[in-house]
């Protein structure tokens, strides 16, 4: 659908809204037939009929065969409020993200709502496609998009929201503003803190590595080691695709790859290794422990996040800061500022954060 006809049908939807919301068309009317409302909108039958699958998503209208489109309640609950939408606050990332978005809302007496999705991925277009039921002004979502069907439909999803929505996460092609981590700026800043510290032979490992974000981190990572002259042999890179994420049990996220990469590094003669995520670091740190290889004198681990359990661990992991808290702080006020009817907001910040040096490397 092109830009000029999701707009058309924004605008149908909401004369629509407007009538059922504002007593005009009242709980238990019939609205006109989708012939009727085209002829009334000079639009197609089709954009007519996804007009009131809108009204049907929210709540406000029902369909039945034979007996048309009936109003089924007039807007009562308003909330007027902007909402965060998660996979799951056990991450501490996500929760970080979560606590900066509200942080801001309430300085300027925002009303909140937190919702929670776990993995069940398409949760995330149905609660937003009937957040406007509740009188919800706008949201910051955090997607979580393992497959290109979640992808579609997620996209899909947004072209038919009635209200801004912000990510907080990047994904390049979609018609929204963002927020993020710089990735790049990540991978660069570790590989060239194990570079400074006299290494060569440095290997970089990855889960999730469709994500944007830490596709970044690896081509961070690979810009300096030829900055460093340095050419990547292929065994030093594991960037595996998996997606099976274990908010309650994030350590065992990975073991099986992180036990393969640790037997090939030995092999390889590795001196060190960037991770893409605090949890897969700390799981290096584990498997290194296991085969008797010493951190950080035979072998050095960096990772990425700065998760609290990374400063707790014996030996302490050096890492990357990400300001998660300031990412959850710039989404709400760039919601905020759209809102407010602001039309020229940033497409994407990127937000850097810091080397965190501890005692792994």
């Amino acid at each position: 659908m092109s830009l000029r006809s999701t707009s058309r049908l924004k605008g149908i939807y909401a004369d629509l809204r407007q009538k059922i919301t504002g007593g005009i068309f009242k709980e238990g009317d019939r609205l006109p037939t989708t012939e009727e409302l085209a002829k009334a909108f000079e639009c197609s039958v089709g954009m007519a009929s996804k007009a009131i699958a809108m009204l049907v998503n929210e709540g406000l209208v029902e369909q039945r065969r034979g007996l048309g489109t009936r109003v089924l309640k007039s807007h009562s609950v308003r909330l007027d409020a902007v909402a965060f939408i998660y996979p799951s606050e056990q991450h501490e990332g996500t929760r970080r993200i979560g606590q900066g978005f509200q942080d801001a809302a309430h300085e300027v007496d925002r009303r909140v709502i937190m919702l929670s999705t776990g993995t069940d991925y398409r949760k995330e277009g149905e609660i937003i496609g009937r957040l406007g039921e509740f009188d919800v002004k706008g949201a910051v979502v955090y997607p979580v998009l393992p497959e290109p069907q979640d992808r579609v439909h997620f996209e899909q999803m947004l072209l038919m929201c009635s209200f801004p929505v912000v990510l907080a996460t990047a994904l390049p092609g979609f018609r929204c503003a963002a927020v993020d981590q710089d990735g790049f700026h990540a991978g660069w800043t570790m590989t060239r803190h194990l570079l400074a510290r006299g290494l060569k032979r440095i290997g970089f490992l990855s889960t999730y590595a469709w994500m944007p974000t830490l596709r970044e981190n690896y081509l961070g990572y690979r810009q300096a080691m030829e900055e460093a002259g340095i050419l990547i042999q292929p065994d030093w890179v594991v960037l595996d695709p998996d997606m099976q994420p274990d908010f309650e049990h994030p350590l065992a996220r990975g073991e099986g790859l992180v036990s393969q990469f640790l037997h090939r590094a030995v092999e390889d003669c590795l001196e060190g290794v960037v991770c893409s995520d605090d949890f897969l670091a700390l799981g290096c740190l584990a498997a290194a422990r296991e085969r008797g290889i010493s951190v950080p004198d035979k072998f050095q681990v960096v990772g990425i996040g700065d998760y609290a359990i990374s400063a707790q661990h014996d030996p302490a992991l050096t890492t990357y800061h990400i300001p998660f808290e300031e990412i959850g702080r710039q989404a709400f006020q760039t919601l905020n500022r759209l809102l407010q009817g602001e039309t020229t907001v940033e497409r994407e910040i990127q937000l850097r954060g810091r080397l965190v040096e501890r005692q792994s490397a």
